[in-house]
């Protein structure tokens, strides 16, 4: 039987919110996820110390946050993105222009508008440094919200976003964002994954499925 990758997952995290940008690599190819405001410099830093070869960028949404340095980092690499297309009003110019103080905040006047990511639906998969990834659609912080899970050696590794955190969830009071999706979207996480999956978020430290379904008010609330 062959021995699975090794699947390292560094956490950098950047930007005014503190967002986590991940570099996920198996010693020879990186995943970048999430690369918010400053996260081209760190990406960098990150794989010239691992020495390995970025492939792809990944999007669990496309709120500025997330994804202020997409274009810098698309461009360095000359490598495809995946996102769910629920998210592509977020990253036009249009959109990039009319942002306000979050948008001077993440300095979008000087952005690129991004190359249009290739399209990621409910049960697509992903090759995440040699690991297949399911992707799981989970709208409410934002249409186009996907959780990435993927199954290696003993455990699951979920790639969050901004649906589930540490004792928390991700806002419902954002333009296009919706409550009562938000809801169906977290009834599911019982049903789809696995009480022992470490899930990695778009803020804040990493949990797992039942530390969260044991300690966070939101899921306690929909379980009663």
């Amino acid at each position: 039987m062959t021995a699975p990758k090794e699947l390292n997952i560094v956490v950098l995290p950047t930007g005014p919110f503190e967002t986590n940008c991940l570099l996920v690599h198996d010693g020879t190819e990186a995943t970048v996820v999430d690369p918010g405001m400053g996260a081209a410099t760190l990406v960098r830093q990150a794989v010239a110390a691992a020495g390995v070869t970025v492939t792809q960028i990944v999007l669990t949404h496309g709120h500025i946050d997330h994804v202020r340095d997409l274009p810098e980092v698309q461009q360095e690499y000359g490598v495809p993105s995946y996102m769910n297309h629920d998210d592509l009003p977020w990253i036009t110019r249009e959109a990039l222009d009319s942002m306000g103080e979050l948008g001077r905040t993440h300095a979008t006047g000087d952005m690129a508008v991004p190359e249009q990511p290739r399209p990621v639906a409910d049960g697509d998969t992903l090759d995440i440094a040699g690991v297949e990834f399911t992707a799981f659609h989970m709208p409410g912080h934002s249409p186009g919200s996907v959780m990435y899970r993927g199954e290696h050696g003993d455990g699951a590794v979920i790639l969050g976003g901004d649906v589930l955190f540490r004792r928390g969830i991700g806002r419902t009071d954002l333009p296009l964002s919706d409550p009562h999706a938000m809801v169906a979207s977290l009834q599911r996480i019982p049903e789809i994954f696995d009480d022992a999956d470490t899930v990695f978020p778009g803020h804040g430290p990493t949990t797992t499925v039942g530390e969260e379904r044991r300690e966070n008010g939101f899921l306690q609330g929909l379980a009663g």
